[in-house]
Order: structure tokens, then sequence, then C-alpha cells
């Protein structure tokens, strides 16, 4: 047991194996659309007559929907109940994608996207927070991440294959039967938050510092990771590597995240989730590092492999830290909005940091500062929960 799970009350979890499934349903089909991003602006490029600058600003309209639904979720976690805020979130989802069936202009196209956006973006945000009321925090959402990075591939080659049989149509009616599938799961979800008794006897109540301390290190990492994933490719070639093998590197390495999200369930179930986080945060800064000296096609690889080994691992280390501190979920649900932002964030800063002249080696400064701050930050939380469990023995 990990020092964030000794300072938690008496509490009821939701921890039936049917409600973590619905929850993992809810918040794989809500980012659904993002993960399969790449495959999605190419079918608008090809089989729609916008460009592929309005491709990408369509894609962006739909990342700010989801920013302002994780928002909005956060708010409404405690005032309504949870099966109807995602009944809700379904209809808009799937509303909004067949009215994308249509034949309609990019500003009708934008407005749905953004619709969508709203709706997909709370059901994830809602599947988030639906974990963070189980127990086992860190091993539900490893579990998530496997399962999303698993469909996400599998979407990437599924998205392609439907646009070109049926065009972008293809891709709006596949998700919206999934949206319609997740109806089928609605009511296995928590209705609210854990009930949690009166604090015991020497028991502190748990200050809110620490989750916004955590949620500061989440857009601390992907500010970093924004800037990095955006310029992975120019910084290969820059580095003087042969094209294919930075597409090779890209492409192959990327299997290891799966290894990750199992390695890290297994870790938080021995160490606890706190620990292993700080040495992936530390490891990704060290990766991010090595970049800037003498590239090979190795160190490049050896690089690539280390980010996609504890990408995923931090995500599920810092959603376990968070829905531990927060089993109500207020502060899971807003992990998206603070993800989101850092991704739009991360690249403009990164874009400015190009124009200093010095190559790419501000842009994997920028990634390395990041990740060690993020780190130190939970170094901090980690002590502090420490010292405030000795107080209470």
């Amino acid at each position: 047991m990990n020092s964030v799970d000794k300072l938690e009350p008496r509490t009821v979890y939701h921890d039936s194996p049917a409600a973590i499934a619905a929850g993992i349903t809810l918040a794989v089909v809500g980012v659904a659309y993002f993960m399969a991003a790449p495959a999605i602006v190419g079918a608008l490029s090809e089989h729609t007559n916008f460009s592929e600058q309005q491709a990408g600003i369509l894609t962006a309209t739909e990342s700010v929907g989801g920013l302002v639904a994780s928002l909005l979720v956060s708010i409404s976690l405690s005032r309504f109940d949870r099966r109807r805020l995602a009944v809700a979130a379904i209809v808009v989802a799937l509303a909004a994608n067949l009215s994308l069936t249509q034949d309609i202009g990019f500003y009708s196209t934008a407005i749905y996207r953004a619709i969508s956006g709203l709706g997909s973006g709370a059901m994830y945000a809602l599947g988030l927070a639906s974990l963070s009321a189980s127990q086992h925090t860190a091993r539900n959402y490893s579990i998530l991440l496997f399962v999303q990075v698993s469909f996400g591939m599998a979407e990437i080659h599924l998205f392609g294959w439907l646009a070109e049989n049926n065009g972008m149509s293809g891709i709006y009616l596949f998700m919206s039967l999934a949206f319609t599938a997740c109806l089928g799961v609605v009511h296995l979800i928590p209705r609210s938050a854990p009930e949690t008794t009166s604090l015991q006897g020497g028991e502190m109540p748990r200050h809110t510092v620490f989750p916004w301390a955590c949620l500061f290190a989440v857009f601390l990492f992907y500010l970093g990771i924004g800037g990095l994933w955006t310029y992975i490719e120019r910084i290969g070639i820059g580095g003087g590597l042969a094209p294919q093998t930075v597409t090779d590197g890209l492409t192959y390495t990327q299997i290891l995240s799966l290894l990750g999200c199992a390695l890290a369930g297994w870790l938080t179930m021995k160490l606890g989730q706190l620990r292993p986080l700080i040495i992936s945060l530390v490891c990704i800064a060290g990766a991010s590092y090595s970049l800037t000296f003498n590239m090979t096609s190795l160190s490049f690889t050896t690089a690539l492999c280390t980010f996609f080994l504890f990408w995923n691992a931090v995500d599920i280390y810092q959603l376990g830290t968070l829905g531990s501190l927060d089993h109500g979920g207020r502060f899971v649900a807003m992990v998206p909005a603070f993800q989101t932002t850092a991704m739009i964030v991360g690249p403009a800063i990164a874009a400015l940091l190009l124009g200093m002249g010095d190559g790419y080696r501000p842009v994997l400064l920028m990634t390395t500062s990041a990740a060690a701050a993020a780190s130190l930050i939970y170094v901090f939380v980690h002590l502090r929960l420490i010292r405030a469990e000795s107080l209470q023995t």
C-alpha cells in the first residue's frame, strides 16, 4: 500500500467489474476520434473538398470541444446523476456525428465537430471519473490505457479502410454505432462518488493542494510532450538520419506502449504509484536530453523506445495518483482539459524556440525541463504525504 492510500478515510468504493468495464468503455469510445486523428486528417484531405489546413482545424475544434467538456463535467459531477450526464453526452455526440454524414460545408462541419467534441469529451471525462471511484485506481487506469492504445492502433487501419470505401460518412457512421453501443453500459457506471465515512481519530483532511499540484504536473508533462511529439520526425531527420529510418522507428517502437501499460499495472501493485511515476519522468527527461548530443540511428531508436515505454506508464501513474487523492472524480475529470491545453501550448512554444536559431536543441531541452519539473512536483507530493502519514501514527 502506498502513502496516498494510507491517508484515506473509510470509503465504500465502486469496485464491481461491471462498473469498471463500463467506465473503460465510455473513456475509450470518448477519446476514439482523437486517437485516430492521423487517419482522420488524411481521410478529410483525400476524400473531401477540405484542404490539409482545414482538416487540421477541424481536428482542433474537436479538441477544443473536449477541453470545454472536461471542465463542465468537473463542475457537474457533484450536482447531477452521472448516468444522466453520460446519456446526455452520448446523445450529443451521436447527433453531431449523424449530422456530419450529410454533405455540408467547412464551417458547418467545424460546428458539428466542436459539438461532437463536447459529447465525446464528456464521455471521456465521465469514464475517468468513474474509474477514480474504484479502490485500485492505477490498476484500472492501466487496463484503460492498454485497451485505449490497442483500440487506437486498430482504428487507424479501420478508418483508412472505411474512408477508402465509404468516405468520411463511413467513419462518422462507425462512431455513431460506437456511441449507440455505449448507451447499453450507462446503467453500470456509478451514479455518484464513493460514500466516505467521517474521518477517524488522528486522520487529517486531504488538502486540495495535492490534486492541484498533480494537475499542474500533468500540464507540464504534456507541455514538453506536445513540443517533442510535434517535431520528433524533423528532429530525427535534422540529426542526419534517413527519413525511412525515422519512419520505421516511429512505427515499430510504438508497440512498447502496450508493454508500458502492462508493466505500470504490475509495478503499482508492488511499489505503489508515486515512486515509479517519478522514475518514469526522470527516464523521459533523460531520453529527451540524450537527443541533444550527436545523434545516431541507435540513440534515436533508444530514445523512442524509452518514450513509448514510459509515456503511457506516466499517464497511468498520474491518473492513479490523482484518482487515489480524488475518488470523487472532480480533479480527475479535469485531466483532459490540462492535457489538451498543454498539447496546444507546447507546440506553440516549441515553434517559438525554433526561431532561436539553435536547431531543435531548445525544443529537446524544453521537454527535458518539463519532465524534470513534473518529477519534482511529485517528489514534493510524495514527501508531504509521507510526513502526513507519520503525523497520524
